[in-house]
């Protein structure tokens, strides 16, 4: 389920309000939302990659890859496929597709393991190691969006997919009337959040330290700080 942009809305104005540190009027909220969304959908591509440097053969439920991989999956408009890439028989060179780029894997779900080119160059040159390499597909970058497959009988022609995710965040509003010069939440001109609902407490803190800085109040700011630092907290216990 996605985060309720209302719910969002009242908390960010609530702790805004305490000790009369101002109000975030809804063209400052909507800016300041639609930016912490891109932030956090964004971060989550830079954690996966470090995550999967780091542990690569870890793929169980639970661990940190598969956790970020749920709250892609999760976000409204947005998915995780595989697109076939095109082999190129002149340079046996493999294109991938422009961008939003995961792992590469074999039509028959296997995924390539990236290595440099003068150490499969090496591998194969040895009568030693090549059978080393054997079946198993392994990869190296050739220029912009080109790799190049190699398995221990030679260059693969055939049945590369990459991981791709396919769709942005749509935008984030929260729509209101005017009732007695007040804004009042309209639902009916409304958009939530895209992210899905554990994200809410990072929203919130995104969007009062943005206000902050707008408003050079670094009581807000510090105050959004400390909400961070309850919510990282709570997360780890």
């Amino acid at each position: 389920m996605p985060v309720n942009v209302d719910t969002v809305y009242q908390t960010v104005q609530a702790l805004a309000n305490k000790e009369q540190r101002g109000y975030i009027t809804p063209q400052e909220f909507n800016l300041f939302a639609n930016q912490v969304q891109a932030d956090i959908f964004e971060q989550y591509f830079y954690d996966l990659n470090a995550f999967r440097n780091r542990t690569p053969a870890q793929r169980e439920l639970g661990d940190s890859v598969e956790h970020i991989m749920r709250k892609i999956n999760n976000t409204t408009g947005v998915s995780i496929g595989r697109t076939a890439c095109t082999y190129n028989a002149a340079n046996t060179t493999w294109t991938l597709p422009a961008s939003n780029n995961g792992r590469l894997f074999s039509t028959s779900n296997e995924e390539l393991r990236l290595m440099g080119k003068n150490e499969i160059k090496d591998l194969r040159a040895s009568r030693w190691h090549r059978t080393g390499l054997g079946s198993d597909l392994v990869y190296f970058e050739d220029g912009h969006n080109r790799i190049q497959v190699w398995s221990g009988s030679g260059p693969v022609t055939t049945g590369i997919e990459i991981e791709r995710v396919a769709g942005m965040p749509g935008i984030v509003s929260w729509g209101y009337v005017i009732v007695n010069e007040e804004a009042l939440y309209n639902p009916g001109n409304s958009n939530d959040f895209a992210l899905e609902a554990s994200e809410r407490p990072d929203i919130v803190v995104g969007i009062l330290k943005l206000a902050g800085i707008s408003t050079e109040d670094p009581q807000l700011y510090q105050a959004a700080s400390s909400e961070e630092q309850m919510n990282l907290q709570q997360e780890n216990k």
